[in-house]
């Protein structure tokens, strides 16, 4: 097995940045824009795209490349809900809590659904289903325990056999299946593209290499700074996921940098993987691309502490728990192309920070996804451009930052961002 991954040369980066790029330039001098957005993943794009939509004037800054960071190093799923079972959820957030996670799922995969058809964006996207697959007794109880709450919310997922999921040779590893059908998968860096260029025929402009070092209110209006220039907004929304401490300490403690860690195999021969899986509490996954590669990723909980902070370069420790995986699944062998690894922001209570962090100065927040950007950000960016114009937004109710304590104690007065000079 060892000898069949390293026959072929290993790029070390996201299988997904094979596509040509589309580049758009680094600010240099001053931006005047109504609504200032920092971070270019899925997050800023699509907050950015529904502001256009509503006519507003939108400046977006992303300090490398759009896509490039978590929202480019991902595997591709849409899920409805997070890998936890259900019954977990509501012990930690309550039943409503829990419900409107899977809600945010749910919307997240209907707008990426007519994102992709309305912008004929090319992305390989299937409305697929998920599999959950348990490799413990305890783990499948968990998931069967969560079904009745699921079906009664709105969220079938059904019991399915393990041939399903698995090939034959792999089914002795898992001790159960579960069937999710409201999910879906894509090629992520194509449908973000696709919605960057939209946003940019809409009049947003999108800055790439621009990294914000500071910003400060004054005079009624934001002013971020970059190497090469100064934008000034009336809102300005940080958008950076695991990154937004470094512009906020504040949030130190509220969002933790994790890395996640993947690879893609050469195409394979047969199908190992009909649909998106998770395994093993989460920590797991695996799909297959529609031309035959392996993508697989996780494994987190074998090194847990040193998959904290903002390192992005893979290891072996956790890349010899994806390989073990991968033999699970292709014993025979497969050639590994790709390895690489992605920066997520882990929210203390496992919900995103969507909302104000300061609505005196119009200073707002999405972010702290703990692992499922993908499959919320959409929707709650859906809410925050309405919150932002002012108006009701239930939907993202229960990720209002101020629900921490420490957050209630800043929520008015934060004028100044980073290491902005004085």
């Amino acid at each position: 097995m060892r000898a069949a991954m390293t026959s072929s040369p290993v790029r070390h980066g996201s299988l997904w940045w094979e596509e040509p790029e589309f580049a758009y330039p680094a600010l240099e001098g001053e931006l005047d824009v109504e609504v200032l957005i920092v971070g270019g993943g899925i997050t800023g794009l699509t907050l950015a795209h529904t502001l256009a939509g509503h006519g507003a004037l939108v400046g977006l800054l992303e300090s490398g490349a759009l896509a490039g960071a978590a929202s480019g190093r991902n595997a591709g799923f849409i899920v409805a809900s997070p890998s936890e079972p259900y019954q977990e959820m509501i012990a930690l957030w309550g039943r409503p809590g829990a419900r409107a996670v899977l809600e945010t799922g749910r919307r997240t995969h209907e707008r990426i659904r007519r994102l992709v058809a309305d912008l004929g964006i090319a992305c390989d996207y299937r409305a697929s289903g998920s599999f959950r697959l348990a490799t413990s007794d305890e783990e499948a109880g968990d998931i069967r325990a969560s079904i009745p709450a699921m079906r009664a919310d709105g969220f079938p997922m059904d019991e399915a056999p393990i041939s399903d999921a698995v090939p034959a040779h792999a089914a002795e590893f898992f001790t159960a299946a579960f069937f999710t059908r409201d999910d879906g998968e894509l090629h992520p860096i194509r449908f973000l593209r696709g919605v960057a260029q939209a946003a940019a025929a809409k009049g947003v402009r999108l800055f790439e290499r621009s990294h914000v070092t500071g910003a400060r209110w004054q005079g009624g209006l934001w002013e971020a700074r970059t190497a090469g220039g100064v934008a000034r907004a009336r809102t300005l929304a940080l958008c950076t996921n695991a990154c937004v401490p470094q512009l906020l300490p504040a949030l130190g403690g509220l969002i933790v940098a994790h890395r996640g860690q993947a690879l893609a195999t050469a195409p394979l021969q047969r199908v190992v993987a009909p649909r998106p899986s998770y395994a093993h509490w989460g920590y797991r996954y695996w799909r297959q691309t529609p031309e035959g590669r392996l993508v697989i990723g996780g494994w987190r909980e074998t090194d847990r502490d040193a998959e904290v902070g903002y390192e992005t370069g893979v290891t072996p420790r956790v890349q010899r728990g994806i390989e073990q995986g991968l033999k699970t699944l292709v014993p025979e062998g497969a050639p590994v192309e790709f390895r690489w690894a992605g920066t997520m922001g882990f929210a203390r209570d496992g919900r995103p920070l969507v909302g104000w962090l300061d609505a005196e100065h119009h200073l707002a927040i999405c972010a702290g996804f703990t692992g499922h950007g993908l499959g919320m950000a959409a929707a709650c960016t859906l809410d925050l451009a309405a919150l932002l114009a002012w108006k009701e937004a239930p939907g993202i109710a229960t990720y209002d930052p101020a629900r921490f304590r420490e957050l209630r104690q800043v929520r008015e007065g934060v004028t100044a961002l980073g290491a902005t000079p004085t």
